[in-house]
């Protein structure tokens, strides 16, 4: 058993991974209770994190229960429009803050009987985020915009970290590779399904043909290696996908983006999705073998045209060259061949030593505006980094890397690489006043 102490830990993690006061998963989302079926409803774009309900005969069973307990109490207020039948079970479908935070608001009270669900794998890997605590709470507020102004913000989660509300709560059910249970007349399937995460359950109804697939499907890129979070199972993600295929669903309620219906449909974008995901891992493995740096590897690899159109394959959250950044690096750990790399000394060291060879800041400074005004907006913001990392008090610099990355965040249509564009330039103009 964990201690009272860790048990708050846990709770306070939770919150952690929350932003701003808000509505919607991305930019343009309104709430609403989507029905799926006559036992299934997702409140989608209440928080980042969709919460689905399973109506049986007697009881609600809830799938994830977003971020936010606010978010959870709307939507299970929009619930009871439509059923005032009591909560029995809670799902986690894995241990991410925005899918447990808001479990408290679907107790009645602290006396309530209610079975949580979860992997076995759930609190191990809750522990290990609470190792890097103050990591992730950094990383998640450049990745989710929690500086930036709201109107700036692509992607964003829905509660106020300066008075963060806790709604986790602890699993007393835990599932291993699979657990069957039969509440008010419906049968419920859970399977372990690693892919963003070991813990990872997917939720199968097989009298109504519902797949509930966490956050192994949502309509974009998968975010195969986060820039800023530990690598994921690629390959073990695909299988994932191919077996929640294997499935046939009616219906594909995810947690995050909208439900889809149709087993035509469903069956064509999971085949699409595990191609595109296979297709990245093979082309990076290849480069790799033909000796291809990360560099060139990251150039070559890219989506068929006829996976690259498919609106749900966008790069809206997760990218290609991300992937093929974690994936090199799975394969063939952190040294690059290059002797340079192998116990490289301080970068300020070198751009200090660059600066001084050609005399002075002034030429790699104009260099900079030169390839800022013929559009080359990463060499200028790699020229500009010279110059600070020489002398952090430039102004004119730090101006004008402000500049380079609001431009970069306009021509970006990934959610997080806008947000991380946009944080960055605010912390550069801060630097030149």
């Amino acid at each position: 058993m964990l201690s009272n102490r860790l048990c708050i830990a846990l709770a306070l993690l939770a919150a952690c991974l929350c932003a701003r006061s808000t509505q919607g998963q991305l930019r343009g989302e309104r709430p609403e209770l989507v029905k799926v079926t006559d036992r299934v409803y997702c409140a989608s774009g209440y928080a980042l994190g969709n919460i689905m309900f399973v109506v049986t005969d007697t009881s609600v069973v809830v799938i994830d229960t977003s971020e936010s307990p606010e978010s959870a109490k709307q939507a299970l207020a929009a619930l009871r429009a439509v059923t005032d039948l009591p909560i029995q079970k809670i799902i986690y479908t894995h241990f991410h803050g925005d899918h447990i935070n808001g479990a408290m608001s679907f107790r009645p009270s602290r006396e309530s009987p209610l079975e949580i669900i979860a992997h076995r794998n759930h609190e191990p890997e809750l522990l290990k985020y609470q190792m890097l605590r103050n990591y992730n709470m950094r990383l998640n507020a450049i990745q989710f915009g929690f500086t930036l102004e709201q109107k700036d913000a692509t992607l964003e989660l829905a509660i106020n970290p300066l008075r963060p509300a806790i709604g986790y709560l602890r699993p007393n059910t835990l599932a291993d590779e699979k657990l069957q249970f039969e509440e008010g007349g419906v049968r419920f399937e859970v399977y372990n399904a690693s892919g963003e995460t070991s813990d990872h359950l997917i939720v199968w109804l097989p009298d109504f043909s519902v797949l509930f697939p966490g956050d192994l499907y949502y309509a974009s890129f998968p975010m195969l290696s986060s820039p800023m979070k530990h690598d994921r199972p690629v390959i073990q993600w695909a299988e994932s996908i191919e077996k929640i295929r294997d499935f046939s669903p009616q219906h594909l309620v995810p947690s995050h983006t909208r439900p889809i219906s149709g087993a035509d449909q469903i069956s064509e974008i999971l085949s699409n999705y595990s191609a595109a995901i296979r297709h990245v891992h093979d082309e990076t493995v290849k480069c790799i073998n033909q000796g291809l740096s990360l560099y060139q590897t990251r150039e070559k690899v890219a989506l068929p045209e006829h996976l690259a159109k498919q609106p749900y394959l966008a790069e809206v959250y997760g990218r290609v060259a991300w992937s093929v950044n974690g994936i090199y690096r799975q394969y063939t750990g952190w040294y690059d061949l290059n002797p340079a790399n192998l116990n490289p000394g301080s970068r300020s060291e070198l751009h200090s030593a660059i600066v001084q060879a050609v005399g002075d800041i002034d030429p790699i400074f104009q260099r900079a505006q030169k390839a800022f005004k013929d559009q080359q907006f990463q060499l200028s913001l790699e020229l500009v980094t010279i110059v600070l990392d020489a002398q952090p008090d430039h102004q004119p610099s730090h101006q004008l890397a402000a500049q380079v990355l609001r431009r970069l965040a306009s021509q970006s249509t990934n959610t997080v690489q806008k947000n991380i564009y946009l944080g960055a330039a605010q912390e550069h103009t801060k630097a030149s006043q």
